[in-house]
């Protein structure tokens, strides 16, 4: 589960905040059981500083459902809210869609994303059930419609999977995002996704994927934070891009990949997220650009392969890149050729010395007659 929220600042302007939900959220004594067919049940999961996320439920004789998901933040947490103007708990609350056949476990390991007042949850990877009649999930499944259209029917089989072949580089597509502002957001480049996985057989697998144009582009302008969504049959690639207001860069500073259906990986799909980036960087206004394949790690299991990138964050005029900014790798390469050349140029220099210094000598061992 991660969450992306919207909050005011002691500047009076709107930022937007990514986080997961931690490892060690804990399960809060609020949550309730219901039991009869009338009756709710609730569950509450709080983590960090007075954070907390909640799921009411209710049934009737054959369905459960998950009626609101509910999302309580506290603004006053200064690790994840640093400049917010306001130090109290905020909460939204919204409709999931989640219902499921009464004693079946509901499965879903698509990425569901739910809006809320100022806030986004994402589900992925999902196996929830109310009304439990024993100690653990039920064996007969639920499986949501998302799930349906994407996944296939596999045979068993003991044979130790292969690895797939490594695609060609990614073809370099055009991207923007645009608000009733203009253009917050211009980028040409070619994306693929390098995954490490443990497999069903306990073996680590690698799969490389490689974002193409059938990829449903969508994305978000906000005033310090843009957003950048690519979905796809079974990838959903959301690109992050932050301001840092003292500097006056513009860099990429989180990326969220959920990876559904995901057969051969344990569990059936894949979920990775950081918002703690530091890449692409450029001056507002100005384009960052790199010819050069760059490998942006985003976990020790995940890395995002950038090609023959240009991206230029908020500041776009006319919908048109700025004055390209050339990366580091870029301008080593350039710098090599420089180099050689220099070095050859050189040693002609030291060849045509030596010979002009060995004719002159030459000519000194003889005289005039």
């Amino acid at each position: 589960m991660n969450f992306s929220i919207k909050y005011e600042t002691v500047e009076e302007k709107e930022k937007l905040v990514f986080f997961p939900i931690p490892e060690d959220a804990v399960v809060s004594g609020n949550s309730t059981c219901g039991k009869g067919s009338s009756e709710s049940s609730l569950l509450v999961v709080t983590f960090g500083t007075g954070h907390s996320v909640s799921f009411s439920f209710s049934r009737n004789s054959s369905v459960y459902y998950a009626e609101k998901l509910g999302v309580a933040y506290n603004l006053g947490d200064k690790h994840i809210f640093p400049d917010a103007r306001r130090n109290d708990v905020s909460f939204s609350s919204e409709s999931t869609g989640i219902n499921a056949q009464v004693n079946t476990t509901y499965v879903c390991m698509t990425a569901q994303e739910i809006q809320m007042a100022n806030a986004t949850v994402v589900i992925s990877a999902a196996r929830i059930e109310a009304y439990v009649p024993g100690s653990d999930y039920s064996k007969e499944e639920t499986v949501c419609e998302a799930d349906k259209t994407t996944s296939t029917t596999t045979v068993p089989t003991t044979v130790t999977p292969t690895q797939p072949p490594t695609p060609k580089d990614p073809v370099s597509i055009k991207y923007n995002v645009t608000s009733s502002n203009g253009t917050c957001l211009l980028a040409q480049m070619g994306l693929q996704l390098n995954l490490t996985y443990i497999t069903k057989y306990n073996k680590t697998g690698v799969e490389i994927i490689n974002i193409d144009s059938n990829a449903t582009a969508s994305g978000f302008c906000e005033s310090t934070s843009v957003g950048l969504s690519l979905k796809s049959e079974r990838t959903s690639l959301w690109l992050f891009f932050s301001m840092n207001e003292t500097s006056k860069k513009s860099y990429l500073s989180g990326v969220s990949v959920h990876i559904n259906p995901f057969p051969e990986a344990q569990g059936g799909a894949l979920n990775v997220t950081n918002t703690s980036l530091n890449y692409l960087q450029a001056t507002l206004g100005k384009s960052f650009k790199c010819s050069s394949k760059q490998i942006l790690q985003v976990s020790p299991v995940f890395a995002l392969d950038v090609f023959k990138a240009q991206v230029q964050a908020f500041t776009v005029q006319n919908g048109k890149f700025g004055e390209a900014e050339e990366c580091l790798l870029d301008q080593n390469n350039m710098l090599i050729p420089i180099i050689v050349g220099a070095a050859l140029a050189g040693l002609v220099l030291i060849v045509l010395i030596a010979y002009l210094i060995g004719r002159k000598r030459s000519h000194a061992g003889y005289q005039t007659i």
